[in-house]
């Protein structure tokens, strides 16, 4: 069983073990930077005492929200918990006033995509040379 929550300094650790285990991407400091400037976008999921995922989003522009990361760790994908992070981000986005929320996914990641198809977002365009390494990303939009 596994709760949503908001994000906590004391979690910051955790975040930066899994954005490594996933992504290898960002700069840590990246997220100290959101939880400041989008503290109410920066959300966790727990199970009992550990960080399995979390979500940032936040509004890029009124009316238009943005996913700036979304992730699970490997043993607890396919539970729900990134729904519930989804679900939970675009609620909190909503509620600030956007009325669309967009995202960018690798375009070799295949299962992200389709996670995102399934959950109602559309591909709007590819971003060339988007990713640190050169690889194009999907963006992809949905309506709120």
């Amino acid at each position: 069983m596994f709760i949503i929550r908001p994000f906590k300094p004391e979690y910051f650790h955790e975040v930066i073990s899994i954005e490594h285990e996933i992504f290898k991407e960002h700069d840590p400091y990246t997220y100290m930077e959101l939880y400041e400037s989008v503290s109410d976008g920066f959300l966790v999921a727990i199970d009992q005492k550990t960080l399995i995922g979390f979500v940032v989003g936040f509004l890029s522009i009124p009316g238009k929200g943005r996913i700036f990361t979304i992730a699970v760790l490997p043993k607890y994908q396919n539970k729900g918990i990134g729904t519930n992070l989804l679900e939970n981000i675009c609620s909190v986005l909503k509620e600030k006033g956007a009325k669309e929320v967009g995202l960018e996914v690798r375009m070799s990641n295949l299962s992200a995509q389709q996670f995102y198809l399934k959950r109602g977002f559309i591909p709007v365009w590819v971003e060339k040379g988007y990713y640190s390494d050169g690889e194009n990303a999907l963006v992809l939009k949905k309506q709120l």
